[in-house]
């Protein structure tokens, strides 16, 4: 099918100097959920501008130290622990997360399911299971966005030769920086992202992730052209990943939503309590942990 060029109007967000411009996209890309949701570069490049020098220096070096948790974690099998972080990743806080996942390699065997005690499901149980048997996560994990968050820890950035292959993780923060906003957990699940197996067991991912993710890859091209250090796609996610959490707890504290702050501040600080105990215990040789956009809780 002939591409068409769909233009993408509205205005620069604050402290952005650039203006709107024309994105190629195929009509199989166009999907009615971006007409109610348009994603942008502008807001990728704005939301880069927002971060402080802190926040820059942690989202350039976050893959790279995510690569040394999966490496400690998995006693030195750096894709083991990449896929055990990516497979318990779903709808996890990062915290949350690492702890699961080092707590399943260090028992050796899968969590999840009624029962478990943990916020996990059994398909993660069983994905885990597999990725202890031996297993590739490549033919374990089916959504684009868990294998390129695999992919990008295990490698501490991108490994693709191809610029136009550059690795994005697309998770709600990341479609939140496209959009310009801050997506609820409902509008980001009816964003049409995931990806499916064929029946010939290979896996493709969603045009419509690969559509986002390439904004990412646009956004590098834009800061280069405005005299920035050349970007990978993966860093501009990372930095702005934090810049989006950061907002969004700002945006919690304006609505005045007491009650509900402090619920989710003491859920991050008994994570984070439970987390260090863990290191503590087990984890002496983990030297850094990347952290998100939010505040310790402690």
């Amino acid at each position: 099918m002939a591409p068409i060029y769909w233009y993408v109007t509205g205005q620069a967000l604050p402290g952005s100097s650039l203006i709107s411009g024309l994105i190629l996209m195929s009509h199989a890309t166009i999907h009615s959920w971006f007409s109610a949701y348009p994603v942008r570069v502008e807001h990728i490049v704005w939301h880069w501008q927002q971060a402080s020098p802190s926040e820059t220096e942690r989202g350039m070096r976050w893959y790279a130290d995510a690569q040394h948790v999966a490496t400690v974690i998995a006693r030195g099998q750096t894709r083991l622990g990449a896929g055990m972080l990516a497979v318990y990743s779903p709808q996890q806080a990062w915290i949350g997360n690492v702890l699961l996942a080092a707590r399943v390699l260090r028992a050796g065997h899968g969590l999840g399911g009624p029962g478990s005690g943990v916020f996990a499901s059994t398909a993660q149980r069983h994905a885990a299971d597999r990725l202890l048997a031996g297993e590739s996560y490549e033919d374990i994990l089916t959504g684009p966005k868990v294998r390129d968050f695999a992919s990008l820890i295990e490698h501490g950035g991108d490994r693709d030769p191809d610029p136009a292959r550059a690795r994005v993780v697309i998770d709600r923060h990341a479609l939140s920086v496209a959009c310009g906003r801050a997506l609820t957990v409902a509008e980001y699940g009816a964003a049409p992202l995931t990806g499916y197996r064929r029946r010939d067991g290979s896996i493709t991912s969603s045009r419509h992730y690969d559509h986002v993710a390439q904004l990412f890859r646009h956004a590098a091209d834009t800061l280069a052209r405005h005299r920035h250090p050349r970007l990978a796609p993966h860093q501009i996610q990372a930095v702005c990943w934090l810049v989006r959490q950061r907002l969004n707890e700002q945006i919690d504290r304006d609505r005045s939503t007491a009650a509900l702050d402090a619920g989710r501040a003491t859920a991050r600080r008994r994570a984070e309590q439970r987390w260090r105990t863990f290191q503590r215990d087990h984890l002496q040789h983990l030297e850094r942990c990347p952290d998100t956009g939010y505040p310790t809780a402690a």
